[in-house]
C-alpha cells in the first residue's frame, strides 16, 4: 500500500501540490487525469519517490510473508529474511516494488551485508549463504556446522563474523568465501562490531566480551596452514 498524506510542493512562488492526501491499495491501478500544468506528474514523481515534497510525507506499506524480520538496507534495496522458510526476498526502496526472491539455506534468520554481497545465517543447517547485492544470484554457500536456536552474524575486518551458542565465532574472509578459523567454548549467544571491536555476549554467564577487531584477524589468520 502506498499512502501520502497532505503533501505539498511549490515551483518558486507557485504552490503545484496543497496537501494532497491518498491512498493506493496493493495491486490498484489508478489514473491522474487533469488540465496541463495542475501537478501530475509532480505528483507521481514524488510518489515514485524521484523527488522530495515541501511537506507532507509519503509512507509504503510492502506486502511480505508472515514471520518476515530483519530487514537490511544495501545500495537501494532492503532484504528481508524468513526463518521459517528458506529465501530472502528483496524489496527495491525507492518504489517499495518487491524484486523477487533467493533460495538460501534453511531457516535465514540473521543476515548482515559486506563486500558486495548479502550474507543469510541459516539456522537450519548452520551454514552462510552469500548473494550478490546486484544480481540477486547465490554466489556461495559455506558450511560452518554450526545449526540451533539463536545466534548472531555481523561484518568487519574484511570477514563475515557469525556466532552460536557454544561456538561464540566463526570466521569467513570476504575475499574468497572460505571458513577460516571457529572459536569453541562458552557464550556465543549475540554480537556486535564497534569502536574497532568485537563484541560477544554470554547469555547464561551474564557478560560481555571485548576482542580487538585486529587482533581477532590476525589471531584468526595465523591459524591457516602454511
Amino acid at each position: 500500500m502506498l499512502t501520502a498524506k497532505e503533501v505539498t510542493k511549490s515551483r518558486g512562488r507557485r504552490k503545484i501540490l496543497d496537501r494532497v492526501s491518498l491512498s493506493v491499495g496493493p495491486l490498484s491501478r489508478i489514473g491522474v487525469v487533469g488540465p496541463n500544468g495542475i501537478g501530475k506528474s509532480t505528483l507521481l514523481r514524488i510518489l515514485a519517490g524521484l523527488e522530495d515534497p515541501d511537506s507532507g510525507a509519503v509512507r509504503q506499506i510492502v506486502s511480505v510473508p508472515a514471520g518476515s524480520y530483519n530487514p537490511r538496507f544495501q545500495d537501494g534495496r532492503v532484504w528481508v529474511t524468513r526463518a521459517d522458510g528458506a529465501e530472502i526476498m528483496a524489496v527495491d526502496a525507492a518504489s517499495g516494488a518487491v524484486l523477487g526472491t533467493t533460495k538460501t539455506g534453511p531457516g535465514p534468520r540473521f543476515l548482515t551485508s559486506g563486500a558486495g554481497s548479502i550474507w543469510t545465517f541459516n539456522q537450519g543447517d548452520g551454514s552462510l549463504t552469500r548473494i550478490d547485492v546486484h544480481s540477486r544470484q547465490v554466489t556461495h554457500t559455506i558450511s560452518l556446522g554450526t545449526p540451533g536456536h539463536g545466534g548472531d552474524i555481523a561484518f568487519g575486518g574484511g570477514m563475515i563474523w557469525t556466532t552460536m551458542p557454544k561456538v561464540p565465532l566463526s570466521a569467513v574472509s570476504a575475499a574468497d568465501s572460505k571458513l577460516l578459523c571457529q572459536w569453541v567454548g562458552p557464550g556465543g549467544d549475540s554480537l556486535g562490531i564497534g569502536h574497532d571491536a568485537l563484541w560477544l555476549t554470554d547469555y547464561h554467564g551474564g557478560t560481555v566480551s571485548r576482542l580487538e577487531l585486529q587482533d581477532a584477524v590476525t589471531r584468526c589468520r595465523r591459524r591457516l596452514p602454511a
